[in-house]
């Protein structure tokens, strides 16, 4: 692959050269849709269709010890990700499986297995697809949900002085990803991150109801990445605090043991499946209460501000500049 691609660049090509059509209310032509990780069509009564669409494959995408069964999981989960930070409601998915010539039927079946129970737990199913043979596994799936004008949640509409949260903890499922290529060995409670990953998609829809979330992205791509995506798309600059970050102790522990930056896994490795969110101020309360009663982990991290940089205040009360990176599958971090 040429030296200056990377995976802003091909979608910037794609971009470049595909026509839109007027049933769609947002997709790659939109001024909101190139911030965005899935398509949405027009459909009638103010509804919404909103498709996204992921892939990983064996070689690229799993880990060391992740079993089948996880890698169907996975599959799943990565693509209800995206409905999620969209508060829309899963409707199906569909999946476009290659297999190289040495499959077996128990490897399949494990696979199916893994794809079956994620599903179940999200409230959908896997209803089609398409088989091939291929050099790796390679599970490209398509997920479909359903959501209107009125409930669709965009980077795009992050307002000054609203609060910035992220559900759950972060940095634990790139401290995983790093301990199982190292071979380290990890506490299962936290390879869980890594291998079972779980989208916030009963978060998001229970958060959405509130109206008070006003910009949404999921952080699979690491937190700064994400917090980059909601400023450019609001035209706004974010402000996040170093002491307010969920890290678990135990995270830091391990990461300062093997010489790692626990704020680097957490902004720019990727792996958590979370939510950030931007949120009224006048709605926090609400939320905090709401979250409170479905035991939902909610963080306050900082707050969205009218000058358009991104920026992160230390422990120490230094203002830094974070760095535009995170996850790019076309240049591993490790």
């Amino acid at each position: 692959m040429a030296k200056e691609l990377n995976e802003i660049r091909i979608i910037e090509l794609f971009r470049k050269h595909l026509d839109s059509s007027p049933h769609i209310f947002m997709g790659l032509k939109s001024a909101t849709g190139i911030h965005e990780d899935a398509g949405v069509i027009r459909l009638s009564d103010g509804k919404l269709l909103v498709v996204t669409t992921d892939l990983i494959g064996r070689k690229t995408h799993v880990p060391p010890k992740m079993t089948l069964f996880q890698m169907g999981q996975k599959a799943v989960t990565v693509n209800v990700s995206d409905l999620a930070a969209m508060g829309a409601e899963p409707l199906g998915l569909v999946f476009s499986v290659g297999f190289p010539k040495d499959i077996t039927t128990k490897d399949v079946e494990d696979i199916a297995k893994g794809m079956n129970v994620a599903a179940k737990q999200y409230g959908t199913c896997v209803f089609g697809g398409d088989t091939n043979q291929t050099d790796d596994i390679i599970l490209a799936g398509t997920a479909i949900g359903i959501t209107n004008e009125e409930q669709i949640l965009l980077r795009s509409g992050a307002q000054e002085d609203d609060i910035v949260a992220v559900t759950g903890w972060i940095g634990g499922a790139a401290l995983g990803l790093y301990c199982l290529k190292k071979g380290i060995e990890l506490d299962f409670h936290l390879l869980q991150y890594t291998l079972e990953p779980k989208a916030r998609l009963k978060e998001a829809l229970i958060l959405n109801k509130l109206k008070a979330v006003t910009a949404a992205g999921d952080i699979t791509d690491g937190l700064a990445w994400e917090i980059f995506k909601i400023g450019e798309a609001s035209e706004k600059g974010i402000i996040i605090y170093e002491d307010h970050l969920p890290i678990q102790e135990k995270v830091i522990e391990i990461a300062h043991a093997y010489n790692l930056d626990p704020l680097e896994l957490a902004l720019y490795i990727g792996e958590d499946f979370e939510l950030v969110l931007t949120i009224s101020p006048d709605k926090w309360e609400l939320v905090k209460k709401k979250c409170a009663e479905m035991n939902i982990k909610i963080t306050a991290i900082g707050k969205v501000i009218s000058d358009r940089k991104i920026l992160m205040e230390m422990k120490s009360g230094q203002i830094i500049s974070l760095r535009k990176e995170g996850y790019d599958q076309f240049k591993t971090k490790f």
